[in-house]
């Protein structure tokens, strides 16, 4: 039989490695690995010892129950068509469970390679396009992000970039090794800074000084470090980027409107959904309204509710996206039992016990810039960044389900 040919343990690494590396490139690509890394798994069978690993997880368990509420919120919607979208996305998230039990320890390090490799890629083109050295699908001179929204681009550099200078900082490098990730880190944290994503701007941010931490703890050291780190990168960032001045002069500009009640802004809309989201939840507030109605009871709300420093056009934005962000997302959808189910699984993430020190860094920096970037983006609620956790927190859940393989 086909089936007794096909070397499925294999497969699924070759085909996690392939997915690492397009992950940053294409969307049509995602899609198929993330239907095809399901199959193989399913035909690779062993289920009892994946049932085994799976439970023997607290972090899969978290997020199985997360999940699971999700699906169940579906059963509250009116909004059949938008909540099977959230199920659709939900569904997504089979493939971390492939990974998590599929994957080896020693496979760990190649995989993440062939991440950064695909990001190199990226780059290069983005770097091409900004230079004027080409053209390149949508991307620009003012936001070169070449194959996904600058948003999203954003926050893959950011994570991108504390991962290379945690190699840089780490001691078990060569020498030459550090010397490649010193302008890896250089050229990607300058793509950061050159796009106009202040999502991941601000998650790197905050991670600098969480890996000035994990490497120098809480001392004057990792204070200065840090502050001289990102002085410096800002002040280069300011100086030569159009787009990064222009970026810093907007959110200024946003913080002062906000104070002034005015929230006609980008910032100041996420500021407004806050308020929109109080009305709407003060009636569901412990199973929310269901896992599509969050844009229809905005539409109502606005209509029905008078919020005079509101714009008309502000208005007919937020009647048409998401309340840019994941928690508040949640907490619409599935209420206050879902939003503390996804914060357990959060505090899962951080206390996963991983014996590869430097594997245990990286999920500390990646809950980092991912759990931060959900605060003014819901992240997992788009293609590129659902497939960065899925990814990442499947390398990281293997050493926890490693420990039980019978």
């Amino acid at each position: 039989m086909l089936k007794e040919k096909i070397n499925f343990e294999k497969s699924i690494y070759f085909s996690v490695v392939i997915f690492a590396f397009i992950l940053p490139l294409s969307r049509a690509l995602i899609s198929l690995f993330i239907i095809l890394l399901p199959l193989l798994w399913v035909f690779e069978g062993g289920f009892q010892r994946k049932y085994n690993q799976i439970k023997s997880s607290r972090l899969l368990m978290a997020i199985l129950f997360f999940l699971a509420f999700s699906i169940l919120s579906f059963t509250w919607t009116e909004n059949l068509t938008m909540g099977l979208k959230g199920i659709r996305l939900d569904l997504y998230f089979f493939a971390l469970f492939v990974i998590a039990t599929s994957i080896k320890k020693e496979q760990i390090q190649s995989i993440i390679t062939a991440f950064l490799l695909g990001m190199f890629i990226s780059e290069v083109i983005a770097y091409g396009v900004f230079f004027e050295l080409w053209t390149f699908k949508h991307a620009t001179v003012q936001n070169p992000s070449p194959f996904m929204m600058h948003i999203d681009y954003s926050v893959f550099m950011a994570f991108t970039s504390l991962l290379l200078l945690n190699r840089i900082f780490a001691n078990h490098y060569e020498l030459k090794e550090k010397l490649v990730y010193i302008f890896f880190f250089l050229t990607v944290t300058g793509n950061l800074f050159l796009a106009i994503g202040r999502t991941g701007q601000i998650a790197f941010v905050v991670g600098v000084f969480v890996i000035s931490i994990i490497h120098f703890r809480i001392t004057l050291k990792s204070i200065l470090i840090s502050t001289l780190l990102l002085f410096s990168i800002f002040t280069v960032a300011y100086s030569v980027s159009d787009s990064f001045k222009m970026r810093v002069a907007a959110g200024v500009n946003d913080v002062k409107e906000i104070s002034e009640m005015n929230l006609n802004s980008s910032w100041g809309i996420r500021v407004a959904y806050y308020i929109t989201s109080y009305d709407i939840l003060k009636e569901n507030p412990l199973l929310g309204i269901g896992l599509g109605d969050f844009m229809d009871e905005t539409i109502l709300v606005l209509e029905t509710k008078e919020y005079p420093y509101l714009t008309e056009e502000t208005r007919n934005f937020m009647k048409r996206f998401h309340p840019h962000n994941q928690y508040l997302l949640i907490l619409l959808q599935m209420g206050i039992i879902g939003l503390l189910l996804f914060l357990y699984t959060i505090y899962q993430v951080v206390k996963l016990k991983i014996n590869n020190p430097e594997i245990k860094e990286l999920s500390i920096l990646f809950a980092t810039i991912f759990f931060v970037s959900c605060i003014p983006e819901p992240l997992l609620a788009k293609q590129f960044t659902i497939g960065l956790f899925i990814l990442f927190i499947g390398l990281f859940s293997i050493e926890s389900t490693s420990k039980q393989v019978n």
